[in-house]
């Protein structure tokens, strides 16, 4: 797995009665295991074949999540109305809009 740092997702399936295993990032690549430790073992398996299949087909491989270079910027569409209570909950608090967001946001994750 180390030369394949893609997220996996670990999921109980309740209609299948089995562990899942999801590389979001590899579209198609699911597997499952009777338990996550399982899953997980499995989906190292899947991708690695489905890298193998891809690049047999010559299809690009996606870039893994966690080595993308990211600026520290988005940009995001609000409502009217919620950017005026953050601006007026900006103000209330003495500090800028994209601290009190920033803020807001490392809380919620």
């Amino acid at each position: 797995m180390k030369d394949y740092p893609y997220l996996i997702n670990i999921f109980w399936s309740e209609e299948d009665q089995i562990y899942m295993a999801e590389a979001p990032e590899l579209e198609g690549c699911i597997t499952h295991g009777n338990s996550p430790e399982e899953a997980v073992r499995k989906a190292g398996e899947a991708i690695k074949s489905w890298i193998q299949a891809a690049k047999k087909l010559k299809h690009p491989l996606p870039q893994p999540v966690t080595k993308r270079r990211v600026s520290g910027k988005f940009n995001v569409r609000i409502p009217k109305t919620l950017h005026k209570s953050l601006i007026v909950k900006s103000a209330q608090e003495g500090v800028s809009l994209n601290h009190l967001v920033t803020t807001l946001l490392s809380q919620n994750l």
